[in-house]
């Protein structure tokens, strides 16, 4: 790559991305640092969509997220607002449920507050030890064709192989 030219305009990106998902989280991301990369992919994956979350869990999971940044809530501190620049719910779920960005904040808002006293690292283990029990947690897609010539995903995960039709 470094002797390749590359215009400035289009700049290469590269990720660091886990591929293979412990299925204890507790256990497995023994490291400060693992732990927060590791975080910081899945609730991507979330975010995306890679990874099905339901509404329910992704407000509470947006709250662990929260915590994790700013830690305690503080009344005095966070004011209605304070997650306006935050990326925390996925957008199918906003698009589902037609709630305002003030109301997803205050629900997420009213979990915050709930967490008081929780360490940032605390903070993003739970929300990993909810995350791992999600139904697309830790799978790998890879685009494949049946003998039809249908286009399906082939899932990879710890547990085995699943076959999904591109649609789902």
């Amino acid at each position: 790559v470094s002797a390749q030219e590359i215009r400035k305009e289009n700049p290469l990106q590269f990720r660091f991305r886990a591929k293979f998902f412990p299925e204890d989280v507790s256990e497995e991301l023994i490291q400060d640092i693992t732990q927060k990369l590791f975080f910081l992919q899945v609730k991507e994956g979330i975010l995306s969509d890679e990874i099905y979350c339901p509404p329910e869990t992704a407000v509470l999971l947006g709250s662990y997220a929260v915590q994790a940044k700013f830690g305690d809530y503080n009344k005095e501190v966070h004011k209605p607002g304070y997650l306006n620049s935050e990326r925390l719910i996925p957008q199918r779920v906003m698009d589902q449920h037609k709630l305002s960005r003030e109301q997803w904040e205050e629900r997420i808002q009213v979990w915050h507050a709930e967490h008081s006293g929780m360490l940032k690292e605390s903070a993003m283990l739970e929300y990993l030890k909810i995350a791992q029990d999600l139904e697309m947690y830790g799978i790998n897609y890879f685009e494949i064709k049946n003998k039809k010539g249908t286009d399906l995903w082939l899932g990879v995960d710890a547990l085995g192989l699943n076959i999904y039709e591109k649609d789902d």
